[in-house]
């Protein structure tokens, strides 16, 4: 398997979170173009030792983190995003006490199988954003493009299952079954 694509990246405030099931989530947003997006799991380990020997070593997932890129976010994307206020007169404001929604994130990733496009639809229930750096350069003699990059950390939702991930022959298949997940109609 070859990876060589990304596109398609949702994100949705969650409305509600059930003791068990799927999150419920507001309408969802389309980040911007996506340039990249990178998972880093976070693992909690344990060891315990006996007999001068390893007994038992337990890992599990304790938290993820996802570096994000899109080629440019609007105002009313980042104001989902981040909780900060949005209106047209006095443009976007953050503010100290901005409450950053839980919500949940979808892309797709873009695979060669067997010499065959396939498309990996990857959704994660519950991610937190934090901004990223922001950066201007002068224009010198030549052009160098920035994208804006996004932090997400992924959290365990309240049923465990802290990713979901399939893959369609389809473009079309990938994008439906992560709007399906949004509505939390997918299986």
């Amino acid at each position: 398997m070859a990876a060589f694509g990304a596109k398609y990246i949702k994100f949705a405030p969650i409305k509600t979170e059930p003791a068990t099931g799927m999150p419920t989530y507001d309408a969802p947003v389309t980040l911007g173009d996506l340039v990249k997006a990178e998972l880093t799991i976070n693992l909690a380990s344990g060891e315990i030792y006996g007999d001068d020997r390893l007994v038992e070593k337990l890992e599990e997932f304790s938290s993820g983190s996802i570096a994000v890129e899109v080629v440019d976010m609007t105002d009313t994307v980042e104001s989902t995003l981040f909780g900060s206020a949005y209106d047209e007169s006095t443009g976007l404001v953050d503010n100290t006490s901005d409450n950053i929604p839980y919500g949940g994130l979808g892309y797709c990733k873009v695979l060669v199988r067997n010499g065959k496009k396939v498309y990996r639809a990857i959704f994660y229930p519950k991610t937190k954003a934090s901004q990223g750096t922001d950066s201007a350069n002068t224009k010198g003699s030549s052009i160098t493009f920035a994208s804006t990059p996004v932090s997400f950390t992924v959290h365990e939702p309240n049923d465990g299952d802290w990713r979901h991930r399939k893959v369609f022959d389809t473009e079309a298949e990938a994008k439906a079954w992560i709007d399906k997940m949004f509505k939390g109609t997918s299986v």
